[in-house]
């Protein structure tokens, strides 16, 4: 998967390269900075006096020494928030993409960023996490690499933007329901058999049908046997929609060596995240995205937090899926890709 949000510690995450968020003078005295000069030790510190420091938006590289999770360390130094107002924006953009540039030099294939700034430098954690992942998916437009951003709060989500205040306003007006239904239920027990049939009607287009909840199962999978293989099915779309892989590929936050292998495997079974990547790829609407989904054996269940989620965003036309995989981590669920 190209671009991963995720909670898990700089230490602990395997990659080719992690990035140090550190100061102009390389000294490992606060936060991040402080736990990977730890980690890497004394000879990490004996090299960094040989440089000659950073100025703000700069990157370096340097052996990762006593860390076993990683080849190498990228230095940064982004930028201290004051007002907003003194290119703070530009020069964080700027640390992301020279750290990336620099992984691309050494070949590698990829990188683990914290949330630069976002911790002593001050910048408001909504900001920084829009121009972290705004650099890296432009980044990814024309470079395959593997980019892991490590968010350890929720506050770094603005959720007061309107996409976060529609999902959850949608997960609250349905739990109302249901819980009102349940209610109603319990109080009159003819309720059932008066309303059970308007309640259905007004939810008919967002519940499965009792027959197909039978077969689902705890992870939303169903007994399916196609006449066309996922595969298949999806070499099809691209003739029909008149599609080249890439134009695909990376709009579902997969690499093109995997979507390759999807594309061409008639044995490969994906995961049900993967599968509803590659439809939002081909920007699939609800009717096309079930049908893809059975090819694979899934469905999109009310049951489960993701598939309420997944069902919005395609019912209103919402394919970025950097947005969508926000929303997804805010909701502890798992993202979209391989």
């Amino acid at each position: 998967m190209p671009l991963q949000i995720k909670r898990e510690d700089i230490l602990r995450i395997k990659a080719d390269a992690v990035v140090n968020p550190t100061d102009v003078l390389f000294s490992g005295s606060g936060g991040t900075d402080y736990q990977i000069h730890k980690a890497a030790g004394e000879r990490l510190k004996e090299e960094l006096y040989t440089r000659n420091g950073l100025n703000a938006g700069e990157v370096c590289v340097t052996d990762s020494y006593d860390m076993e999770n990683c080849r190498y360390i990228i230095h940064t130094v982004g930028p201290q928030y004051i007002d907003g107002n003194n290119n703070e924006a530009e020069i964080l953009s700027r640390c992301y993409f020279n750290a990336l540039s620099e992984a691309r030099k050494l070949n590698l294939e990829s990188i683990a960023f914290p949330l630069i700034s976002s911790g002593t430098y001050r910048f408001p954690k909504g900001e920084a996490l829009k121009i972290a992942t705004d650099t890296i998916t432009a980044f990814l437009l024309d470079n395959d690499m593997e980019v892991s951003l490590l968010v350890y709060s929720k506050d770094a989500f603005d959720t007061a933007k309107k996409l976060f205040v529609d999902i959850r306003d949608y997960l609250d007006q349905e739990k109302e329901e249901i819980s009102y239904f349940k209610s109603c239920c319990i109080k009159d027990a003819s309720f059932e058999d008066n309303q059970i049939s308007e309640f259905r009607s007004r939810t008919k287009k967002r519940i499965l049908s009792e027959s197909a909840l039978k077969e689902f199962s705890i992870n939303g999978t169903m007994s399916f046997v196609a006449d066309e293989s996922f595969s298949e099915y999806i070499r099809r779309l691209l003739k029909e929609k008149q599609l080249e892989d890439v134009d695909v590929y990376k709009k579902c936050n997969m690499d093109r060596k995997l979507f390759n292998h999807i594309k061409n495997d008639s044995l490969y079974r994906p995961k049900k995240e993967t599968a509803v990547a590659v439809a939002i790829g081909f920007r699939l609407n609800m009717s096309e995205t079930e049908k893809l989904l059975n090819k694979a054996g899934f469905v999109l269940s009310d049951s489960f937090v993701f598939d309420k989620i997944i069902r919005y965003c395609i019912s209103n036309s919402i394919y970025d899926i950097y947005d969508i995989n926000e929303i997804l981590f805010q909701y502890d669920q798992k993202t979209l890709g391989c």
